[in-house]
């Protein structure tokens, strides 16, 4: 929970500034409840929001966590709904290619496709519409 919710609170609240959200821990333990347990967050809004705010919590814990996630994913997946989630397993010179200068390249690259796109750990998350990932693997 702390390496989620940061100092006082502050990615969690950026996390809902930035996708239209309201999140929050479910049957939080504080500070001494059971050390390592996983806990529920519980994410409020449109899908889309809910999404973005997701994948990054995702990476973030990734980040700690290496393998939480991604470690039982496949090389490629695609979701065959309307609405769904694509991911493609990256090397660590792709990642590197794909993320650009602090980021920038997957803004760029989010903005130009119309999806969601988020790294979780070497995993390319492109999440949204059909036509808005097939654009964001293209690209």
């Amino acid at each position: 929970v702390g390496f989620v919710t940061g100092t006082q609170g502050n990615f969690l609240r950026a996390c809902e500034e930035e996708w239209g959200t309201l999140m929050f821990f479910c049957d939080y333990h504080g500070p001494t409840g059971e050390g390592g347990a996983a806990e529920k967050l519980a994410i409020f809004g449109g899908i889309r929001g809910r999404t973005g705010a997701e994948l990054k919590v995702m990476a973030a814990i990734e980040t700690k966590l290496p393998g939480h996630f991604t470690k039982s994913l496949p090389d490629e997946q695609t979701c065959e709904t309307e609405w769904g989630r694509d991911s493609i397993s990256l090397t660590n010179e792709e990642l590197s290619f794909a993320l650009g200068k602090d980021g920038s390249t997957r803004k760029k690259l989010a903005k130009a496709s119309g999806c969601i796109l988020e790294y979780v750990g070497n995993t390319a998350f492109m999440a949204g519409p059909t036509a808005t990932r097939r654009r964001g693997r293209e690209y």
